[in-house]
C-alpha cells in the first residue's frame, strides 16, 4: 500500500514536549515500526505556552512549535515514518488557546478591544451584566483597588507601546490611553506615575479604566467571568471555531500538512466544548477531503478521529463523518468486562461502612451543585440570561422570575446524564430528545409546581417543540448552545474531576469514559459492544491507556482482581487499618485511606528493593493522593487547600513504606494481587488487539503499565528495555513464568501486530462470539480460509506456586468450543490443530495453560 492510502492499523501515542521533541520520537521511529504500528499518533505540534509539557494550551496554531523542534523536525519525523512505512495522526486543539503573552491574537484583543479584528474570535459576552463591555480578566492575587494601593500593579514601556505589568504577567494598554509626555520627560513621568500609585494618585487607575478589558481578583473569576473558557481554567480561553475565518486559521496548518503528505489525519480535542460540533465535524471533514485529493486521497479516506466521551447506551451522532472515537468508550468496554458485579456489591457495603456514601448518584448530584455554584457559576449565569431572553418573548410567561427559570434550568443540569445533545436548526434529533426527556423527568421531582412549569417549557423549547414557534432562531440557538456548552464541562468537572475523587467503592471503576452507576454489562455486553463498533465504526481507535486516564490499564486490572477477591480484600484492609498509628487514622478521613489503600497495591512496582525506590514511589503516592483531595473538593482543595489533611496524608504514605506492620501488609497484598492482575492485563490487551477497530497503544505501556493521574501518566519512557523486549529470546511459556518485567506483555502487543500487518483480512471481517463460560471472552474473526480465534480469562483463578502466569490445567475441567474446520495454528505458543471438520477442541488446548490464547489458520 502506497503511503498516500496508508490505512490506520495500530497507532503509538506519543506526548510531545521540550524534553521529548520531535526528532527524539523520530530516534524511535525503527523501534515503533518494529513493534507494528502503522501511525504515531502526536500530542498537539502547534506553539504553545513556553515549557509546555502536553500542548494544549496553544498560543499559535499556525506554526510548529519551536520547542519540539519547528516545522523541519517535523518534516525529519514525516520522512522517517514514510521510510518505515508508517503514517502520522495529528491532535488538533478547536476549543481553546492559551491567555498567554505570546498569544498575538488575544494580546490584539486585549490592546483593541471590540475593534480588534479578533475581537470575534474568542467567545467573549461583551453585554455581560457588570462589565461594562469589557473584557473581565481574573488574574490579580487581589483585588484592584489593594493590588493598585499596594503598588503591586506597575506600567511599563514595551516597544512603541505600553503595559501594565503585575509579578510575572504583563497586559498590553491601547494606543493613546497613556498620557505620557513627550520622549526626554517619559522617564520622570513614568517613575512618579509608578510611585505615586501607594499614595493614592489616580493616574495609572485612570490608564486602566480606559482599558478594553479590567483586571479582576482571580477568587471573582468564577463569578464574573465574561469568556468561555476551557472547563474553568481562565488561562485558555475559548474560541468560536464556527466562524469561517477562525476555522481557517486554526487549520490551516494541519490542512497544509495533509496536503503535503506530511500527515494522515487529525485527533479533534473536546469537540464538545464547540458550539455546533455536528456542523464543525462536517465542515473539517470537507476541508480534510479537499485537503487529501491533493495528493490523491478518496473522500473520508483522510482520518479524523474525535475525542467523545460516551455515556453507557450512547452512540456517536451518525451525522459525524468520522473513523470514531478516540476510545474511552472502548476503554470502558474492555475494563469492565474483567470485573465481577457480584464482588462490587460487596466492596460497596464496605464503603458504606467506612462512611462513605454508597449511592453515586447523589454523590454526583452533589458535585454538579458544588460545580455550578463555583468553578462555573459564570457559565450558568450565562447560560441563565439567554434563558430569561427567550422567556421574554413569550408575554404569556411574564409571570415566571428569573429564581424560577434559574431553579429549573439548575435541576435539569443536575441530571444531565450525558456530556451534551446536539440541536440543529429544528431542535434535537431521537437520541437527544430521548436524553432529554430522561432528564427532565428526573429534574421534575426535584422541583415545586411552579418551576416543573418552567423546565417543561425550558425543555420544550431545547427539544424544538411547537412552544418554540414564535421566538426568534437566533436566540433559540443561543440558548441551546449556551445549555450544551454548560453540560460539557458540567460533566466532566463534576464527575470525572469532582465526584470520581469521593467515590472509592473500587477506583478501577473511576476512570474516563467510565460510570460507577452502571454495571459492568457482562461477557455478552462487550460482544454487543464490539459488533455495533465493528458494523458502525470498524476504524474507531482502541485505547485502554491515555494521557488523560485516571490510573494505568494495569493499576486499573489489579484494581478489578478485589471484585473477584472482596471477601479477602475486605479482610486485608481491616489488616492495614490495625497497623495505622492513631495519630494518623485520626487526622486522615477513613474514606480517603480505603482509596489510598487501593492506589497503594495496585500502583505497587513489581520490584521496590531499595529505600531510594521506595522514596521514589511514595513521592508518586503523595502527588496523586494531593490531587485526589483537592479535585474532591470535601477535605482540601485546589483554591483553599488544608495544610493539615495533606500533611497527615504525606505522612501516612510515607509511614506506609517503612519497615513497619503496615509496610509488610501492603506488599503482602500487592504481591497476591500481581499474578491475578496481571493476567487481567494482557487479557484488557488481547481484546484491545484482536477486536474490531485499531488499537491504540500509549507511550510507554508496551510493558506493565502501573501509573497513576498525569503528571504520573507522563513518565518518560526508556526506550533501551523496550527495544530489548523485542529481542528477548525466550519462548511464551518461560515469559508466562517470568512475568515481571514487562518482556511478556511486549511480546503479546508485538506478535499482535505483527499478524494485523502479515493479514488485515483476519482483522476487517466479521466478529463472532463464542461461547465459552462466565470467565472466558472469546470470538472468531474473518472468513473463509482465512480465521482467527481469540480467548482470555477475564475471571480469577488460583496461582500456581513457581509457575508465573501459567493457569493449572485443572482450571478448565471439561470444557471445550467448537472451531471451523482448517489447519490451526498457536500465534503465541507455536502449537498445531489439525480439523477436517469442524469440532469441539478443549479449552486446555486452546489456552495451553496460558491466560490468553490466538489460534489462526491464515
Amino acid at each position: 500500500m502506497s503511503p498516500a492510502r496508508l490505512r490506520p492499523r495500530a497507532t503509538v501515542r506519543l506526548q510531545l514536549h521540550a524534553g521529548f521533541t520531535l526528532d527524539d520520537a523520530a530516534a524511535q521511529v525503527d523501534y515503533f515500526a518494529r513493534l507494528g504500528a502503522s501511525h504515531l499518533y502526536l500530542a498537539p505540534i502547534g506553539t504553545a505556552v513556553p515549557g509546555s509539557n502536553h500542548g494544549y494550551d496553544n498560543t499559535d496554531p499556525t506554526r510548529v512549535n519551536p520547542d519540539l523542534g519547528g516545522e523541519p523536525a517535523l518534516q525529519r519525523l514525516a520522512q522517517a515514518a514514510r521510510e518505515h512505512g508508517m503514517g502520522l495522526l495529528l491532535d488538533i486543539v478547536p476549543n481553546h488557546m492559551a491567555t498567554h503573552a505570546s498569544n498575538a491574537w488575544w494580546m490584539d484583543l486585549l490592546q483593541h478591544g471590540r475593534r480588534s479584528r479578533h475581537a470575534e474570535w474568542f467567545d467573549v459576552d461583551w453585554e455581560a451584566p457588570g462589565a461594562g463591555g469589557r473584557l473581565l480578566l481574573p488574574v490579580l492575587d487581589r483585588p484592584l483597588h489593594a493590588a493598585l494601593a499596594e503598588g503591586l500593579l506597575r506600567l511599563e514601556r514595551q516597544g512603541d507601546g505600553w503595559q501594565v505589568r503585575h509579578h510575572d504577567q504583563a497586559w498590553p494598554l491601547a494606543p493613546g490611553t497613556v498620557p505620557a509626555p513627550a520622549t526626554a520627560r517619559a522617564r520622570a513621568w513614568l517613575e512618579r506615575t509608578n510611585s505615586g500609585v501607594r499614595r493614592g494618585e489616580g493616574t495609572l487607575a485612570a490608564i486602566l479604566e480606559r482599558q478594553a478589558y479590567r483586571l479582576l481578583w482571580w477568587r471573582a473569576g468564577n463569578d464574573r467571568i465574561n469568556y468561555r473558557r476551557f472547563f474553568d481554567i481562565s488561562s485558555l480561553a475559548a474560541l468560536r471555531v464556527e466562524r469561517r475565518e477562525v476555522f481557517d486559521a486554526v487549520h490551516a496548518l494541519p490542512l497544509r500538512l495533509l496536503a503535503q503528505g506530511v500527515i494522515d489525519g487529525v485527533r479533534v480535542d473536546h469537540v464538545d466544548g464547540l458550539a455546533d460540533p455536528t456542523g464543525y465535524v462536517q465542515a473539517l471533514r470537507a476541508a480534510l477531503d479537499r485537503a487529501g485529493a491533493r495528493r490523491g486521497l478518496a473522500p473520508g479516506e483522510a482520518l479524523l478521529y474525535v475525542e467523545k466521551i460516551l455515556a453507557p447506551g450512547e452512540q456517536l451522532p451518525a451525522a459525524w463523518p468520522c473513523q470514531g472515537t478516540t476510545g474511552y468508550d472502548f476503554m470502558d468496554q474492555a475494563g469492565a468486562v474483567l470485573h465481577a458485579a457480584a464482588g462490587l456489591e460487596m466492596l460497596r457495603g464496605r464503603w458504606e461502612q467506612a462512611g462513605g456514601e454508597g449511592d453515586f448518584a447523589a454523590i454526583e448530584r452533589q458535585a454538579r451543585l458544588l460545580v455550578l455554584r463555583g468553578p462555573l457559576q459564570a457559565e450558568f449565569n450565562r447560560c441563565l440570561l439567554r434563558l430569561l431572553a427567550v422567556a421574554a418573548q413569550r408575554p404569556a410567561l411574564a409571570d415566571f422570575s428569573a429564581q424560577m427559570w434559574a431553579r429549573a434550568l439548575q435541576a435539569l443540569c443536575l441530571r444531565f446524564p450525558v456530556y451534551r445533545t446536539y440541536a440543529g436548526r429544528d431542535g434535537l434529533d431521537a437520541q437527544g430528545r430521548a436524553w432529554l426527556d430522561a432528564a427532565a423527568t428526573a429534574a421534575a421531582g426535584d422541583l415545586g409546581p411552579a418551576e416543573q412549569q418552567a423546565l417543561a417549557t425550558l425543555a420544550g423549547w431545547l427539544r424544538g417543540d411547537g412552544d418554540a414557534r414564535g421566538v426568534p432562531a437566533p436566540l433559540l440557538q443561543r440558548l441551546r448552545a449556551g445549555f450544551e456548552q454548560l453540560t460539557a464541562p458540567l460533566n466532566a468537572k463534576a464527575v470525572e474531576d469532582t465526584a470520581f475523587y469521593r467515590h472509592g467503592v473500587l477506583l478501577s471503576r473511576n476512570e474516563v469514559g467510565s460510570h460507577p452507576l452502571h454495571a459492568p454489562p457482562g461477557i455478552d455486553g462487550f460482544h454487543h459492544a464490539c459488533r455495533e463498533r465493528g458494523r458502525r465504526h470498524p476504524l474507531a481507535l482502541l485505547a485502554t491507556a491515555t494521557h488523560d486516564h485516571k490510573r494505568g490499564e494495569d493499576t486499573r486490572a489489579r484494581l478489578a482482581v478485589l471484585s473477584h477477591r472482596a471477601p479477602w480484600w475486605c479482610g486485608q484492609l481491616e489488616r492495614f487499618e490495625e497497623a495505622v498509628p492513631a495519630r494518623l487514622r485520626e487526622a486522615v478521613p477513613a474514606t480517603f485511606r480505603l482509596m489510598l489503600w487501593q492506589t497503594l497495591v495496585a500502583a505497587w512496582p513489581l520490584q521496590l528493593p531499595g529505600r531510594r525506590a521506595r522514596t521514589d514511589y511514595a513521592a508518586r503516592v503523595v502527588a496523586w493522593a494531593t490531587k485526589a483531595l483537592r479535585e474532591g473538593k470535601q477535605y482540601s482543595s485546589w483554591t483553599e487547600p488544608d495544610a493539615g489533611v495533606e500533611g497527615a496524608v504525606d505522612a501516612l504514605v510515607r509511614h506506609a513504606l517503612e519497615d513497619n506492620a503496615l509496610h509488610q501488609a501492603l506488599a503482602a497484598a500487592a504481591a497476591a494481587l500481581g499474578v491475578p492482575g496481571a493476567r487481567l492485563g494482557l487479557a484488557q490487551l488481547l481484546l484491545r488487539l484482536a477486536t474490531p477497530g485499531v488499537p491504540d497503544t500509549y507511550q510507554g505501556s508496551e510493558g506493565w503499565d502501573l501509573g497513576l493521574v498525569d503528571p504520573d501518566n507522563r513518565r518518560p519512557v526508556d526506550y533501551a528495555a523496550r527495544r530489548a523486549w523485542l529481542d528477548d529470546p525466550r519462548d511464551w511459556p518461560a515469559l508466562l513464568r517470568q512475568w515481571q518485567d514487562g518482556a511478556l506483555k511486549a511480546r503479546l502487543l508485538a506478535t499482535m501486530l505483527e499478524l494485523r500487518a502479515a493479514h488485515p483480512r483476519l482483522f476487517q471481517g466479521r466478529y463472532t462470539p463464542q461461547p465459552a463460560g462466565t470467565d472466558v471472552v472469546a470470538f472468531l474473526r474473518g472468513s473463509g480460509h482465512q480465521r482467527l480465534w481469540a480467548g482470555a480469562l477475564v475471571g480469577d483463578a488460583a496461582a500456581v506456586q513457581g509457575e508465573g502466569l501459567l493457569l493449572p490445567e485443572a482450571h478448565w475441567e471439561a470444557r471445550s468450543l467448537r472451531l471451523p474446520a482448517g489447519h490451526w495454528r498457536e500465534v503465541l505458543g507455536g502449537a498445531r490443530l489439525g480439523l477436517d471438520s469442524p469440532g469441539n477442541v478443549p479449552l486446555s488446548t486452546l489456552f495451553a495453560r496460558s491466560p490468553v490464547a490466538v489460534w489462526t489458520t491464515a
